[in-house]
């Protein structure tokens, strides 16, 4: 029997995969007692596997999903996850009377000029993101967006809304509680999650493992969790002491991580958005949650994180496959300097600040999502 609630929240998105970012702000809302209403244009296909928890929905149609029973139930405010649907999440929430929040979980006027198709098209399409963002967010209530390097896009975002909040993508407690209960074995594993593409350096990882001492490579193994480009997923089952896990959860790969000797990947390019990066990066700190060390790159706020912090090693965005390789080496050589960045991943993570649910408690605290419908 799924729970009964009086109010709803409604979640309109770009498109039918539900994030890892916009999973977690459903949880929150779930958290709060609420039911969920996710409506989404109808493109791919419906994608609800992100969340820490399975997510079960109690209808899914064409365009829309319900979390909960809310067919009788009153809406309470109205959240936003995709620019091309803010000005609709606009007008619903102006029209019942309810505070919108938008959340902006990238970049989108960099992010479009870095997309595919033509130089003009890029353009067109970011001066669209920032006319939309002009129009439409004097009129929400709430805008909460990633920490990028130097405020980057909060103080993008201030120029049409004043009420920005920055929420960090630090993970879940789960991911945590994952980590104390480890018992990891045998090979050295270097992991990586998330979107599988170049500018990601998925591949320099690939590349770089293959350029590993025999011995080294004979004890280490290199994981790649995550879908994406289908061609460069091909050339990564082909290499050698390369194992790639399409449909994975959050629970998959804790679980695989729970018995391996891992060390984690976060190896962005120094692309215009990449050098932005800031707490946006959820991997990286899935990793440290983990308990891992990690090999990153020094975009952004990087450094700070992990050189700063000492959980791991740094290597230039260039993604220069020497370096990348001569870092694998140490850390699967070291394995006092490995234990190290390991015990200090744990203890950075081991702060409540560095949780979800820290940084939900600030939204709620808002009081954006326990309005009721007027």
């Amino acid at each position: 029997m799924l729970p009964t609630t009086s109010h709803y929240v409604l979640c309109v998105n770009g498109s039918r995969v539900v994030n890892k970012r916009m999973a977690l702000f459903i949880e929150g809302i779930q958290s709060n007692g609420l039911g969920i209403r996710t409506w989404a244009l109808p493109r791919g296909a419906w994608v609800l596997d992100k969340s820490e928890n399975p997510t079960v929905p109690s209808r899914i149609g064409r365009m829309s999903v319900d979390i909960g029973q809310v067919a009788k139930a009153k809406l309470s405010a109205v959240m936003c996850f995709h620019w091309i649907v803010l000005p609709l999440a606009v007008i619903i929430g102006f029209m019942r009377r309810v505070p919108v929040l938008y959340d902006e979980h990238d970049h989108y006027e960099i992010n479009t000029l870095e997309g595919g198709g033509s130089r003009l098209k890029c353009i067109v399409f970011s001066l669209l993101v920032r006319s939309i963002h002009r129009i439409c967010l004097p009129w929400v209530s709430l805008v909460t967006c990633i920490h990028m390097d130097k405020q980057t896009l909060k103080r993008h975002l201030e120029r049409w809304q004043p009420s920005v909040l920055e929420i960090h993508n630090f993970p879940a407690s789960v991911w945590r509680e994952s980590g104390r209960t480890r018992a990891p074995a045998g090979k050295l594993c270097f992991v990586y999650i998330g979107g599988v593409y170049t500018e990601k350096g998925v591949g320099a990882a690939a590349a770089a493992f293959q350029l590993l001492s025999k011995h080294v490579q004979q004890n280490s193994e290199l994981h790649v969790f995550g879908e994406g480009d289908a061609n460069l997923i091909q050339r990564l089952r082909k290499m050698p002491g390369i194992t790639v896990h399409n449909g994975v959860t959050p629970s998959v790969f804790q679980d695989f991580t729970a018995t391996h000797r891992c060390c984690g990947l976060a190896l962005l390019a120094n692309t215009p958005r990449y050098n932005l990066v800031g707490t946006n990066c959820t991997k990286l700190f899935e990793y440290l949650a983990l308990g891992m060390p990690v090999i990153g790159t020094r975009v952004g706020e990087f450094p700070e994180w992990i050189d700063g912090r000492e959980v791991g090693l740094l290597i230039g965005g260039d993604l220069n496959l020497q370096q990348l390789a001569i870092q694998m080496q140490k850390l699967s050589e070291d394995t006092a300097l490995f234990d190290q960045f390991s015990r200090n991943a744990t203890a950075l993570m081991s702060s409540d600040e560095m949780t979800w649910e820290h940084e939900w408690s600030r939204i709620h605290q808002t009081g954006i999502v326990s309005r009721k419908a007027a």
